[in-house]
């Protein structure tokens, strides 16, 4: 008698389990999760309503259960986007949480002025200056059939954003022009005028922050409207006037 309760009680509990688990399931799919909101955050450069193009279709559909990965490779499709997070607000908004790319550097082509990020994608394509100025990076040839989005994937580029990213944050905004010969010799011109020689190397924070320390000392200073040149391709630096 005992064995024939138990077997009743645990199919009624396994008819209960399943009933709920119907019935969640069913209530997950309806319409009370159906995205009827979309907004955009992180942005300060990509319009919103770029964004919104890229995910249209998502509204309608299910907050809980809609294709992330689908939506956001659909998002990273803009050259600008390095990411993309997503978070529901309950019950019927979804946040789309950007992450942009950041130019880092301007490289100049015949047709305009390319944007770079550290890992050297291209970013856009300007036809005039822009408002924020980064360093420009000189001396590079770039095929002219690469589109925004793309990887530049030049050796010389590589090296001269490697030494960008090694510049203290000090030295980087007195950083005029980075300039890259064919041996990817690298040169910079100081926003001062001064240019600055500093030879090939892999390694640059060493050289960099000495670079840094000689600018911001008092003496130098004193007579930097007369210096023409720094070079640091010596055992020591060389000032020329």
């Amino acid at each position: 008698m005992q064995s024939k309760n138990t077997n009743t009680s645990f199919f009624y509990l396994a008819a209960l389990t399943i009933l709920l688990a119907l019935g969640l399931a069913l209530f997950l799919r309806s319409s009370a999760f159906i995205i009827q909101h979309v907004t955009v955050q992180g942005l300060t450069v990509i319009p919103e309503n770029e964004i919104l193009k890229l995910a249209n279709g998502v509204q309608g559909q299910n907050l809980l259960l809609f294709d992330q990965e689908e939506l956001k490779h659909k998002i990273c499709l803009h050259p600008l986007v390095q990411d993309v997070q997503f978070k529901r607000m309950l019950p019927h908004t979804l946040v789309i949480q950007v992450i942009e790319r950041t130019p880092v550097a301007l490289v100049v082509v015949p047709k305009g002025v390319l944007e770079v990020d550290a890992q050297g994608t291209f970013l856009r394509r300007l036809e005039s200056w822009p408002k924020t100025d980064h360093p420009v990076i000189t001396g590079i040839t770039l095929a002219d059939t690469i589109g925004p989005g793309q990887n530049l994937s030049n050796p010389s580029l590589t090296a001269a954003l490697s030494l960008l990213g090694q510049a203290p944050k000090e030295l980087l905004g007195q950083i005029g022009e980075l300039h890259v010969n064919e041996i990817q010799q690298m040169t910079l011109y100081l926003t001062s005028g001064v240019e600055v020689r500093l030879g090939q190397a892999k390694e640059w924070k060493e050289k960099l922050n000495a670079l840094l320390q000689l600018i911001s000392d008092k003496e130098y200073k004193s007579f930097q409207q007369g210096v023409r040149y720094i070079d640091f391709t010596a055992a020591k630096p060389v000032i020329g006037r």
